[in-house]
């Protein structure tokens, strides 16, 4: 089993791109999140979706109280999520980082193993300093079951 068997291949987030952009690529790859890479093309970070989400969306004190909370919220005094001001702001910071990766002759374990230590669903395959793409746990599943099933 090779993780280039199951990588997915993306665009990268740059400085200045707007949540928009970014959000776009991340649905049209069916991926949790991209590559930030600097002018150079080099992989310096990676942007989330669910990392965005929370930053903009969830205020701090409701992440903390969620097991407290019920359906009828209303009454809590929190800004409405306007959409088009959402995408129209910048990615920039609300960049990570952190870069989980491994190179496509990495073992399948060693990629799940870095997957858990960055508490993460995908990870990021580069050779050489070569962005290839990202491999998710939803794709390492698929090839588990396509090669029992075959």
């Amino acid at each position: 089993m090779r993780l280039l068997d199951i990588v997915v291949h993306t665009g990268m987030a740059r400085a200045g791109m707007t949540i928009a952009e970014v959000f776009d690529e991340c649905v049209a790859s069916n991926v949790p999140g991209i590559p930030f890479c600097n002018e150079g093309g080099h992989v310096v970070g990676r942007v989330s979706i669910r990392h965005t989400l929370k930053h903009i969306c969830i205020p701090e004190y409701m992440v903390k109280t969620a097991h407290l909370l019920g359906d009828d919220i209303e009454h809590l005094s929190t800004s409405e999520i306007q959409p088009r001001e959402i995408l129209e702001m910048s990615i920039d910071p609300f960049v990570l980082e952190n870069v989980a990766s491994v190179t496509s002759a990495s073992p399948l374990i060693k990629a799940l193993a870095i997957m858990e230590r960055f508490n993460t669903g995908y990870i990021f395959l580069i050779d050489s300093d070569k962005y290839q793409g990202i491999v998710t746990r939803m794709g390492i599943a698929k090839l588990l079951l396509q090669t029992v099933r075959s």
